[in-house]
Formats: structure tokens, sequence, C-alpha cells
């Protein structure tokens, strides 16, 4: 699962939030003014290598994902070791396009947009939600039953 925050980042004792959240489970790609910055397979891919190490995992870190965001972003929360947009103005949300199979289209200042479209036809494909309070999430799922909120 991939998690991108957006609004006022809060820190606290177990790593930071942003004032809204945005949980992936399906495919998504960040795209910018020169291209694809990077998507949900460059995960699995090894940042420097064309052959990663016997035994290397994703989560060992080196992963091109997170090499991509990290050259992007430039903070980092080393609680959480996520990634954290540190530049006042960048990647702001500008708009907001969904349609009723759950793609997602969230524009952002610079010519960046994340794009999200669900692949499967059972099970959540994402969930926007605030962090940190009882409200309703509103979850996508790929079952009959989206766009629905839900208490989390």
């Amino acid at each position: 699962m991939r998690i991108f925050h957006f609004g006022h980042v809060t820190a606290g004792a177990d790593g930071s939030w942003g004032q809204y959240a945005l949980h992936l489970q399906c495919p998504w790609r960040l795209d910018g003014p020169a291209g694809v910055v990077t998507g949900q397979g460059d995960l699995w891919e090894h940042a420097t290598l064309d052959l990663p190490p016997a035994g290397w995992s994703y989560e060992q870190g080196d992963n091109l994902q997170d090499a991509r965001l990290g050259a992007l972003l430039v903070g980092r929360d080393a609680r959480t070791r996520s990634w954290a947009n540190n530049t006042p103005g960048f990647l702001v949300v500008t708009d907001v396009e969904a349609t009723e199979h759950g793609d997602l289209i969230v524009a952002l200042s610079g010519g960046y947009k994340l794009r999200v479209w669900p692949d499967s036809s059972r099970g959540e494909a994402w969930r926007f939600f605030v962090p940190q309070t009882d409200a309703p999430h509103f979850v996508f799922r790929d079952d009959g039953d989206s766009a629905a909120p839900l208490d989390a």
C-alpha cells in the first residue's frame, strides 16, 4: 500500500501525518511536466542495479519508487521513513477528478498529476480520510458497493 498525505503536516510521537490521507491499494502513477516520475511498479525495481543482489527486497531500501519520490520531495520523516514535501507551495492540490469507476486524477501545482485506477473486481482500491480522527472514511471498493463513506 502507498500512502500520500496532503495539507498541513502534524508531527507526533510516532511520526507525522497530513491533514488528509489517501491510501492506495491499486495501480497509481505520478506524472510530472517531463513525463512519468514514478508509479506503483517501481517499488519492486532496484534503484541502481539492473539485477538486485540475491535476497534483496524493496523493504531494504534502494527501490526505484523511493529513489524517485525522494529526488522529488527531498524531505524525510526519520521516524516513519516516509518522504515529505518540505517546499512551501510545491505539489499543492489544485483539482481532483473522479469517475464512477474509481479512477482519480489529483492535479498538483507545478504540472504534476497523481493518477489512480482500480484494476480488479473485488476489494478496496483506495481510501481517503482525515487521519487521527473518527471521521468517516471515503472508500472506493471494486465490488459494486463503491464510493461509500464508511466508519474506519
